[in-house]
């Protein structure tokens, strides 16, 4: 078979030789070595069992036949008759096994040129709804890469490229923009760009800034605990097992960022201390407050409750300007203090609280 196939490339080197003839008709003698290799090929490959000699030689014979296209192709730079006939022989061939073909298998460039066209013209209708849909430009530039990698020369695509497009493609179709289940329609394209594996770094590093700019709004630790694990939680949702990667010599995107939000919630649980939001915050030092409290207690305004438990209430729910938190053992300790600039301090709240009580009963 190597042979018959060394033959048809003999064939198209003659023909590339002489550029810009024959571009509407396929040459004669291309189209009846194609059509004869490809019955020989499809008989070949339905008469092998072992699937590993089948594999092998699918995909050899299709490599073969890319690197005859791309002959071609080069020779004008343009789709001609010839280069079609090659790539509907390589469509032949490809369906007889079509879940056998390989992701590594290069793309001809004939078949990207077809391509290009209609994926630019798919790309332009989907950013006009993302735009109608106040989708962030930033997001919008990083959903259009995959397009945009088939648009522009220079870029080594394969076949999983190419099934790796047309199932976002097919996603991008059937998003619900308006229903979709998301805070918003920026977060129904991140959940579908999760969801596809869409591991390129740039999509990466712009979800960790999302989830920073979510998180640093949160007040509060355990708050903010609990909004790191919601959008661990949403990106596990969004994964899908077994969908082939973006980029099939990266990590997944759904892996990195669960790892680094297990990290970015190990460094909150051990260095950030929660913020005293809902305590009450006296302008009094700690001994003002105890005594305060103490004062309190000791005129039986609280209920059945202890010092001790009583320090740990106070400690928990009250703070000091410069100082978010006490501890319940130095509340306790200075419920006794006899400071004269600290009775002074609390005598002189005390009357003029009561002076406002007396107001009333004038």
């Amino acid at each position: 078979m190597y042979t018959e196939i060394e033959y048809l490339k003999s064939i198209a080197s003659e023909i590339a030789a002489k550029p810009c003839e024959r571009l509407s008709e396929a040459n004669h003698h291309l189209s009846v070595e194609a059509g004869r290799l490809e019955k020989a090929v499809i008989h070949d490959l339905l008469a092998i069992e072992n699937f590993t000699q089948r594999d092998t030689f699918h995909f050899n014979t299709l490599s073969k036949l890319v690197n005859i296209c791309d002959l071609l192709f080069e020779a004008n730079g343009s789709v001609t008759a010839d280069v079609q006939t090659l790539l509907d022989l390589m469509s032949a061939i490809r369906k007889v096994v079509p879940s056998e073909v390989r992701p590594n298998l290069k793309l001809p460039k004939g078949f990207i040129a077809l391509e290009r066209e209609s994926l630019v013209k798919a790309w332009e209708n989907y950013s006009v709804v993302m735009q109608k849909h106040q989708i962030n430009v930033k997001l919008i530039d990083i959903a259009h890469i995959p397009f945009r990698r088939f648009a522009e020369d220079g870029h080594a695509l394969y076949w999983s490229d190419c099934t790796w497009l047309k199932g976002y493609q097919a996603k991008l179709d059937i998003l619900d923009w308006e229903d979709a289940d998301c805070n918003s329609p920026s977060e129904a394209l991140m959940s579908l760009l999760i969801g596809r594996d869409f591991n390129d770094d740039r999509f990466y590093i712009y979800c960790k800034k999302y989830i920073q700019h979510r998180t640093k709004a949160i007040a509060g630790k355990r708050n903010k605990l609990v909004e790191y694990a919601e959008c661990e939680k949403l990106v596990l949702q969004d994964t899908q097992v077994d969908v082939p990667s973006f980029d099939g010599h990266a990590n997944p995107v759904s892996a990195r960022l669960v790892k680094w939000i297990r990290e970015e919630i190990d460094f909150v649980e051990t260095h950030e201390r929660e913020r005293a939001y809902a305590k009450f915050e006296f302008k009094w030092n700690v001994e003002t407050i105890a005594s305060f409290f103490k004062l309190l207690w000791d005129h039986k305004v609280f209920g059945k409750v202890s010092l001790e438990p009583l320090s740990e209430q106070i400690a928990a729910n009250c703070s000091s300007v410069g100082k978010d938190e006490f501890q319940a053992t130095t509340i306790f300790s200075r419920f006794y203090v006899k400071d004269a600039e600290v009775i002074k301090a609390v005598e002189k709240i005390l009357e003029g609280m009561l002076n406002d009580v007396r107001q009333y009963l004038r």
